[in-house]
């Protein structure tokens, strides 16, 4: 029989994506995905080059995939309640910008007639937040952020090398008073400034409360590397840049998520390798969420 290390390269990356998936495997977005989104022939990324990154343990849309879209199909928000610390009434959800349900198809087309209008008319992928839902009084968008243990992603929320994205979409994004000063923009915070804007965008014209979720990888929100400042200083720094009144901005993390009413999704998140990791010492006692 063959074990299931056996369908890993390097016990990291799973040559069958669906592997990695706890519900909806044979979903089309999760295949459109995995052939948009893969390994390539790089120095890096030769063992893994024509594999999806989707089967990876240390991908961000797998665990974005996993824990949304349960909650999703469960319709027990009650977790993400209990973490953003408010309610979410009559949530409507997309990911990626897509709709699983009828109730979110005039969410997704709205958000994708915003993102269109503004980056569509530049070259190179379109704006794709992770989550959006939409409640009956706020518009949440939830930038996720996974790593791995210890380690958080080498770009973060940073601008890609050589990359002309934020020069040509500045002028876009600095308007209606959203942002006080562009400090980090062009280097490490250019996702950050990029999703907030548009949760101000699409929660206006929704005529909802605008929220950004930074939802991240607690063990190494402190970590700091040479030369460079650490995710929570970067973070607290942002807070700076933006008007307070524009939009709220929160920080959580996923070790918190607390998932009851399913067992093997409340195990999935409290056993996750990128999460946890017993042969590490216990995560500092004083690493709070940022008000």
């Amino acid at each position: 029989m063959t074990s299931d290390m056996a369908l890993m390269i390097n016990n990291k990356v799973h040559i069958d994506y669906r592997k990695n998936i706890l519900i909806d495997q044979e979903n089309p977005v999760l295949a459109f995905k995995a052939n948009r989104d893969r390994y390539v022939q790089t120095k890096n990324q030769m063992n893994y080059a024509g594999l999806p990154q989707l089967g990876s343990i240390n991908s961000e849309d797998a665990i974005t995939w996993n824990i949304f879209r349960s909650l999703s199909i469960s319709n027990n928000f009650n977790p993400l309640e209990k973490l953003f610390n408010r309610k979410l009434d009559n949530p409507k959800i997309l990911l990626w910008t897509l709709s699983f349900d009828q109730i979110s198809h005039d969410l997704q087309y709205t958000v994708g007639s915003i993102i269109r209008q503004i980056d569509g008319r530049h070259q190179g992928q379109m704006t794709e937040p992770d989550v959006i839902i939409e409640s009956d009084d706020s518009l949440y968008i939830i930038e996720c952020k996974l790593g791995e243990y210890g380690k958080y992603p080498d770009h973060l929320w940073g601008v890609l090398k050589n990359s002309d994205g934020p020069k040509a979409r500045k002028n876009d994004y600095f308007i209606d008073n959203i942002f006080i000063n562009d400090i980090g923009y062009d280097s490490n915070m250019y996702q950050l400034y990029r999703m907030v804007f548009y949760a101000n965008k699409i929660g206006q014209t929704l005529m909802k409360k605008p929220v950004f979720v930074s939802l991240v990888n607690k063990s190494w929100w402190q970590v700091k590397r040479k030369g460079t400042l650490s995710p929570d200083q970067i973070w607290n720094d942002f807070i700076k840049s933006v008007n307070e009144h524009s939009v709220e901005l929160i920080n959580v993390f996923w070790q918190d998520l607390q998932i009851k009413a399913d067992k093997t999704l409340g195990s999935y998140i409290q056993n996750h390798k990128c999460l946890t990791n017993k042969l590490h010492s216990p995560l500092p006692g004083n690493i709070q969420t940022p008000n």
